[in-house]
Parts: C-alpha cells; structure tokens; sequence
C-alpha cells in the first residue's frame, strides 16, 4: 500500500457516497443497486497505477447497474456529463474519470453474489442506509454484527464451497462511511498478516473489528484507509507492555507553524543552528517534499525515543526498504551526524540485511561529501525544486541523476 493508494480508496468512499445518496434520494432501490455500489469498490488482478483494465471490466458495468443505462459504448468522459446531468450531483465531476476502486473481490464470486444480494436485499438496504448515513461507533458495531449473523456467499453451481459475506461487505461500508473508520476485512494478503500480528486472525468477526479499530487515532493512523497501509509492519505499530511503538505514518505537516520537531534534539546541541526555527521549517519543508515525491510508497517516522528515523520507505526498490535521515543543511557538522544516525538507527531496527541507508539535504553537496557516502555505502538525495535528485545509481529508481 502507498500514500496514493489510500487517497484513491478515500476517492472511492467519496465516489460511492455521491451515488448512494443519489440512488436512495431517488427513491427506487433495488438488489442491483446496492450490487452497482458494491461492484465500485472492485478492481481486476493487479492494483499497479497503470492497470485501466478494470474501467471495462467493473467501473462502467457498476455504473450501468446504478443507473439503468449500458454504457458499454461510451468513453468514461461521456459517462461522466451523463450521470452528472441524471443524478445533478455536480460533485462527481473528476471523480467518475479518474482512478477508484481498491479491492480484488473473487472473480468467481462476482456474478454469484449478485444472486446473494437478491436473496439478502431485505436485510441488506437498511445496513447499506445505516452505513451512509453512520452516526458513530455503536453504528458500525451494530453493522458489524449484522454482518456475523448474515449467511455466506455461496459460489454458483458449486452449493459445497462459499465465501464469508465480510470480504464483500467491509469495502462497501468502509466506502459508505462517512469519516471512513469502518476496516477492510476482506481476504487481502495485508489483512491477513494484520490480523495475524493482532492475534485475532482465527477469532470472531466483532473481535477482529475491534482490535483494528483501536489502531485508528495512534501513531499516524487517521482513519481505516492508513490502516490498509501498515500491514506487514503492524507489530511495530503497536505499544505492547509499556514499550512504545516503534514506528508512526509520516505525514505531512499542514502549515509552517506546524514546524516538525527535529530528533535526537539532545545530539545536537552544539550545533546552535540547528536549533532556530529557520532550520526547523527547512526540515519540515524537505520532509514535506518527500511525501509528496514517493507518495507511491508507504511512508513511516520513528515513533520510539530510542529510534527517531526522519524517514523509512518501504521496499523503494521492490526489495528493500530505504532508511533516510533528513538534514537541513549541508555542512560537514550535519553529514556527519547523519551519518552517526543512520547507522545507530539501523542497527536498533535490527534486520540490517533488508535496508539501505540515504541522507536528504537540502541542497546538492561538495563533491567530497558524496564521495564520503558513497564509500560508506550511504545514499545522497536532495531536491532541485520539487525534483528528488540523488548522485547514487542504486536510487535511480526513485530520483534522477543529479
């Protein structure tokens, strides 16, 4: 999961709201509607940015299913000015045409569950209206126990094999919610390993609701879409025994007064420039930077006094994960405690063998400096405007040349 992959899932939530609201302001709601909204949440096989094949696939035929209209032979621009001009929701204007969609429902189950929502519909509405229209935390229990008591999903023409009704109902509701609290618990490889580090993967459905949901509101952890992200690193998510979690998302800081507080705040205190506000604001700015030029990636800070990383980025080359130390200045003072971090933080994350080590400056460096990190196998990135530059082949695939 990345940053841009959880703006598109809150892309979704806002998209499937719009119609919801539409469909039952309309007034005529029937079991393909609720199948249409559901159908929203889907993609095909691969969620790589580029992958449009599910625009075909799911998106118009969901809309279709929404409107009662085949759209089949239609560009999505056309589909766009149409459902705007029925439904006079000009708020869906940029969001028929760009990128929804979050979650890989079983291609077997897809016509199958069609069949389910028809037998369900009774049952089905008033969760699907609660959902939209969710007034807070005992809302989505509620929801979540009607969703145990409901009966499984049987696949078509095989009445020996079924599918549990949460992986088709959890991204509709998480994209109904209106705050976006309500958690994916579907069959996701990330969910799995989630509920697996919260030791809830084998319990009850409320019981797995309830351990992700206390995840929400901690260490970066704004709502079920940063939820979706953290995955494989969930343990060090968590504060177990008095010991605090390692690791927070990275976000970034809203305005300039929201100055991010440098680390290790106790190692530098010879260096007095470090310590004015000018040099705070610089690193808040490159760290902002940052997130903004690897939002593909998912983004994490140190959380734990005794491991204050700036920045980790997950497998940024598809393997390993990137450790990065972010100085405000590029004097030799500054490199050099870069230096001194980056290995002590390593060395405290332990796993070594699965991270490299990078510096971000503000500027491009002394020929000398770079020298001094290449030799130490440490990367140099900085930013030439908003470009993310790096004099380090082996960060190419995240920078250009500088």
């Amino acid at each position: 999961m990345s940053i841009n992959w959880a703006e598109r899932q809150r892309r979704t939530n806002k998209l499937v709201r719009i119609l919801a609201q539409y469909v039952f302001e309309r007034g005529d709601v029937e079991p393909i509607h609720l199948y249409g909204l559901s159908k929203l949440t889907w993609i095909s096989k691969s969620n790589a940015p580029e992958n449009t094949s599910y625009i075909t696939s799911v998106k118009i035929p969901a809309l279709s299913d929404i409107f009662g209209v085949d759209f089949r032979s239609m560009s999505l621009e056309s589909i766009e000015m149409f459902v705007i001009n029925e439904s006079s929701k000009e708020e869906l204007r940029g969001l028929v045409t760009s990128h929804t969609g979050f979650t890989k429902f079983y291609n077997a189950y897809r016509n199958s569950v069609l069949i389910w929502v028809e037998e369900h519909f009774d049952k089905l509405l008033p969760m699907y209206k609660k959902s939209l229209f969710m007034q807070g935390a005992d809302d989505r229990i509620e929801l979540i126990n009607g969703i145990s008591k409901l009966s499984r999903i049987p696949l078509q023409g095989k009445a020996s094999k079924s599918m549990g009704v949460e992986h088709f109902l959890t991204p509709t509701f998480f994209s109904l919610d209106p705050d976006i609290l309500f958690p994916l618990i579907n069959g996701s490889d990330g969910v799995k390993t989630l509920l697996k580090k919260l030791n809830v993967k084998q319990k009850s459905l409320s019981v797995q609701y309830e351990a992700m949901t206390k995840l929400i509101g901690t260490n970066g952890i704004d709502d079920a879409a940063d939820l979706d992200q953290i995955n494989q690193d969930m343990v060090d998510f968590l504060s177990i025994k008095g010991k605090s979690a390692v690791k927070g998302l990275l976000k970034p800081q809203l305005t300039e007064e929201e100055t991010l507080k440098l680390k290790d705040d106790d190692d530098i205190v010879s260096l007095s420039a470090a310590r004015e506000i000018n040099q705070k604001r610089l690193h808040n700015k490159i760290t902002n930077q940052l997130t903004v030029a690897l939002s593909d990636f998912t983004l994490t800070e140190g959380k734990d006094k005794s491991c204050m990383y700036d920045v980790m980025v997950k497998k940024f080359d598809g393997k390993f994960d990137l450790l990065i130390e972010v100085k405000s200045s590029t004097e030799q003072a500054h490199l050099r405690m870069a230096i001194g971090q980056l290995f002590d933080y390593s060395f405290t994350l332990k796993a070594q063998d699965n991270r490299r080590l990078s510096v971000l400056l503000p500027d491009k460096p002394e020929v000398s400096k770079m020298e001094l990190l290449e030799w130490l196998n440490i990367g140099c990135l900085w930013f030439d405007n908003t470009e993310l530059m790096t004099s380090s082949k082996w960060l190419l695939c995240i920078a250009k040349q500088g």
